[in-house]
């Protein structure tokens, strides 16, 4: 089994945090979103991976230092491809076509999810759905009566389906796919100015390719700030964090919350649907729904819906605020 994992987006629904880490390396609750993707898929699968294909572009040695421990933790070979353009995700796909042969699963990395990778032995491969209120931010499915995918369409304006694509999708034979990524290119097949994996896979279904839509038991999309607090909302209430440690006189913690070793909080209400990250020091403040990263300071300030960088400084806020990575206010 391989894994493909493009991840050569700029994050423009992230900055300013995806200016100094890469959205699918975004921690959440002291982990990165890229990695609570793959321990899940690693806990679905019923075969082992034995590679971890990444497709990045401008990518820092350290991130790439960190996506190889990711994939030896376990026993999976990292490999790296570039893509130098961002055209798409077919094209980003088709950068690993070199590793795309058999069993694959392709990933991509700005989401959570929990799901059976247990794909019906009638289809050539599967792509995993979610019914969302608004499709129109993302592609859609349409299903045959015999419940095969018949139709795929790149956020449509006027949606005739609320089958959202979460961007988790498995192939028995990687390689089929590539044909149908080069129908693409040869005639210049593009959706919103790209060349969209959904277009592919449509042309993949017209020729006679089987592909099966299936459900997913839990989905957190991770793809911009406000979902980012949401998806750790989420994770607090499943129970994904240990409990924080005895906090001194003066601080009030309200549950469910995270709370690393290290931190220092006081005179503060944390809580609920916090995280404070290793390093950080809060006082005097109180917290609700917001993400404090590691080694920044937050002091007299009231935050809602918040997201503070990496040795950020916030002093004096109230409300909402979104303070990148080194960045200062008040």
């Amino acid at each position: 089994m391989r894994l493909i994992i493009p991840m050569a987006g700029e994050g423009k629904r992230l900055r300013p945090h995806t200016f100094t880490t890469p959205k699918p390396l975004f921690p959440l609750l002291g982990k990165p979103v890229l990695q609570w993707l793959i321990e899940e898929v690693q806990r679905a699968l019923p075969d082992s991976v034995e590679r971890m294909v990444f497709v990045v572009r401008d990518l820092a040695e350290t991130h790439r230092h960190f996506l190889t421990l990711l994939a030896e933790r376990w026993d999976a070979e990292a490999y790296f491809c570039e893509q130098e353009e961002p055209l798409g995700t077919a094209h980003a796909v088709y950068q690993a076509r070199a590793h795309m042969e058999g069993p694959c699963v392709i990933l991509f990395a700005d989401t959570i999810f929990r799901a059976s990778i247990q794909v019906p032995s009638d289809a050539d491969g599967a792509l995993w759905v979610k019914r969302v209120e608004d499709p129109r931010s993302y592609g859609v499915v349409e299903l045959s009566p015999e419940g095969y995918i018949q139709r795929l369409v790149e956020k449509p304006e006027v949606p005739t389906s609320d089958l959202a694509v979460i961007g988790i999708y498995f192939f028995r034979e990687a390689e089929r796919l590539l044909p149908a990524i080069e129908y693409l290119f040869q005639f210049g097949i593009r959706s919103k100015g790209e060349y969209q994996l959904t277009d592919a896979l449509q042309w993949f279904c017209e020729q006679g390719g089987r592909l099966r839509a299936l459900p997913v038991e839990e989905w957190l999309d991770c793809g911009s700030r406000p979902l980012i607090l949401q998806a750790q909302a989420r994770l607090l209430e499943l129970g994904m964090a240990p409990p924080p440690a005895t906090l001194g006189e003066g601080v009030q913690v309200i549950p469910p919350v995270f709370i690393e070793q290290g931190s220092e909080i006081s005179e503060s209400v944390i809580g609920p649907y916090v995280a404070v990250e290793r390093g950080a020091r809060i006082r005097r403040s109180v917290l609700s729904h917001t993400l404090c990263r590691s080694h920044a300071v937050i002091e007299n300030s009231v935050l809602h819906e918040a997201l503070i960088g990496a040795h950020a400084h916030c002093r004096g806020a109230v409300g909402v605020l979104d303070l990148g990575d080194y960045s200062r206010y008040g």
